[in-house]
């Protein structure tokens, strides 16, 4: 069997590599039905969004224990770096219950005013977009920190080293440019008033989370290339 077609089955036998798949095809779908005016493409995408949704209902037990390992961030090489890893698990440990709420509101099993319910959904958005928010910042710091890495080395010397270094940095502010699609796609659904929130239409909101879906798989197989 090809190497390409292993690396694909490596990517669906994982679930967050699965994520990916399912995040493309959902925007795809959402995009494919915007700009053909179908409902059904549509549909498909919402429904698609769903099974992700479902998914992460189970994250809660992975998602403790990763903060419990992390702990305060006593490993991290500055303090900074441990606040920003621990304020990152914060919001990403308190999105997965509200989300929770969320959906059990929508299917009927919790009853909330429609009010309560908004605010549940506005706050879901807002941690959602926060965490993107977080990641960006850690990102421009490693890439900072590879710059300062790569300057350090002299130009006649360790061209490994320097190889590595750029390949490190090149993925780096691809990431950076990712997390940006990202949090452009997840303030746009915040309520109006809330930054650029609900000023993007479908179809351009589409379009911006299918390109940082190819772009997220992208990277998977970039990192599994380049960074062995």
């Amino acid at each position: 069997m090809s190497s390409a077609v292993e690396d694909i089955c490596e990517l669906l036998d994982s679930y967050n590599g699965r994520d990916k798949v399912v995040r493309l095809a959902c925007y795809s779908c959402k995009l494919y039905g915007c700009l053909r005016g179908e409902k059904p493409w549509q549909t498909a995408g919402s429904r698609l969004s769903g099974a992700r949704l479902i998914l992460r209902l189970f994250d809660d037990i992975p998602m403790i224990r990763h903060t419990y390992n992390y702990g305060l961030g006593r490993h991290e090489s500055s303090k900074i770096a441990a606040v920003l890893g621990v304020l990152a698990n914060i919001v990403d440990q308190t999105f997965l219950p509200v989300e929770k709420a969320c959906w059990l509101h929508e299917v009927g099993v919790l009853q909330l005013s429609p009010r309560t319910a908004d605010r549940l959904e506005v706050l879901s958005t807002a941690l959602w977009a926060a965490s993107l928010y977080i990641s960006l910042i850690q990102t421009f710091r490693s890439i900072r920190h590879i710059w300062w890495s790569r300057d350090c080395l002299r130009a006649d010397t360790a061209c490994d080293a320097r190889r590595n270094l750029d390949t490190r940095l090149l993925l780096q502010c691809v990431t950076a440019g990712k997390l940006g699609l990202d949090i452009t796609h997840a303030v746009s659904c915040l309520p109006p008033g809330w930054l650029w929130g609900e000023r993007i239409d479908a179809t351009k909101v589409s379009a911006i989370a299918t390109l940082s879906s190819l772009i997220g798989i992208g990277l998977y197989f970039a990192r599994k290339r380049l960074l062995k």
